[in-house]
This record gives structure tokens, C-alpha cells and sequence, in this order.
């Protein structure tokens, strides 16, 4: 049995040495995670994934359902900072790094913050995120949908109980694309060896 990872122990490795540490990964297999105070009877289909033998798991974090699985990039951020005691704060910061990294260096066009903590294209949502903190520490989860099957995402998740303003009641169809959708045939690993080398390069501007 494979098991499942998504990397919330991340939080436990900040030391004053290493403030700032990260992970960009995929699952090896289909899985659903679940904000932490979410209900998987209101969020999931629970009978799909007990038939599909999908996990269903929390977060440390809030936010909505998400499927993770091969063609998603999960972006996992663990750091110390003491500039803001704000998560929005950081949502901001950390998205604006990641529409900034995108659009330098695959010509993305369109990419905008959305909601409280989205990444979209136009009005289509392909980045969601959760932070979590503990004292100064904070753990930022995101989720990229580079070139995932996405009616595999669909089949799993239920409209979800709360929803942002800018999904306007809109179906999983109508409101989530992808990279290779919206027309940038890319793979999850040149888009994480493109943020890694980033996040390397700018993580003072991050935390502070």
C-alpha cells in the first residue's frame, strides 16, 4: 500500500538555520485532501472513492477540496517570518511569486489573483491554496493543474458547501482548467524545476 504524503511535516523541519524550507511533488496516485475543517460527507463522493480505492485525507490547513494526482503540482512552503502575523498577507506574496515565475518564463498570459487565495487564468481557476499557522511559523499549501485528467478531478468532488464570489455557481467543468487547457502544453517537471530555481533565488523576498 502506498502511503499517502502531503508533506504538512514539512512545518517541523524550520530551524533558525533553514527559516525556509520546500517540496514541489506529485502523488503518486489519485488522493483527496480536504480543508481542515471540511466534512467529506458535504465536500466528496465518498462511494466513487471507496469504489476507486481513493484516500481521503486533512490538511492542517483551511480552504476547499482538492484532488490531487499525476499532472498536478503540489507546491508545499514551509517558513519562519515575524514581518505579519497575516496568512493573507503571504497568499499574496507567495501568488504573486508564482504568476510572476509563470509569466516570465512560459509566456503565460491572463494569470490573475482570484478569491481570497486562487490563481486563475481569465476567470478559470487553476491554482488553490491553504496556509496554516503556528506562532511565526507558517505552512503554505498550493496545488497547480499543469496537465492533469481533469474530469478524474471532477468525478471525485461534489460542488463544494462554500464557494468564491468569482466561481459566480459555476460547475467543476466550467470553472477549472489547466495549463495545457488554456494552450501551454507543459509537464509538471519543467514548471518545478522553474519555481525551485526561484524559490531559491527569492526567498528573502518571500518571508519578509
Amino acid at each position: 500500500m502506498i502511503k499517502i504524503d502531503i508533506r504538512d511535516s514539512l512545518l517541523q523541519t524550520i530551524e533558525p538555520k533553514h527559516p525556509f524550507v520546500f517540496e514541489l511533488w506529485e502523488s503518486p496516485v489519485p488522493v483527496v485532501v480536504l480543508g481542515s475543517s471540511q466534512k467529506p460527507e458535504n465536500e466528496v463522493h465518498l462511494h466513487l472513492c471507496n469504489h476507486d480505492g481513493v484516500t481521503v485525507v486533512k490538511r492542517r490547513g483551511g480552504g476547499g477540496a482538492v484532488v490531487l494526482t499525476a499532472g498536478v503540482l503540489c507546491i508545499t512552503l514551509a517558513f519562519h517570518s515575524t514581518t505579519s502575523i497575516s496568512p493573507y498577507y503571504y497568499f499574496k506574496k507567495i501568488n504573486a511569486f508564482i504568476i510572476d515565475t509563470l509569466e516570465r518564463h512560459f509566456l503565460i498570459e491572463g494569470l490573475n489573483v482570484a478569491g481570497i487565495s486562487d490563481i486563475a487564468i481569465g476567470e478559470q481557476k487553476i491554482l488553490g491554496c491553504s496556509m496554516f499557522k503556528s506562532r511565526q511559523n507558517f505552512l503554505y499549501q498550493g496545488s497547480l493543474l499543469v496537465n492533469p485528467d481533469l474530469p478524474n478531478i471532477y468525478k471525485y468532488l461534489k460542488h463544494p458547501s462554500k464557494e468564491p464570489d468569482y466561481r459566480k455557481g459555476r460547475s467543476h467543468e466550467q470553472f477549472l482548467t489547466s495549463l495545457e487547457k488554456a494552450g501551454y502544453p507543459l509537464v509538471p517537471q519543467q514548471v518545478k524545476g522553474v519555481i525551485e530555481q526561484e524559490l531559491k533565488r527569492n526567498f528573502i523576498v518571500i518571508i519578509s
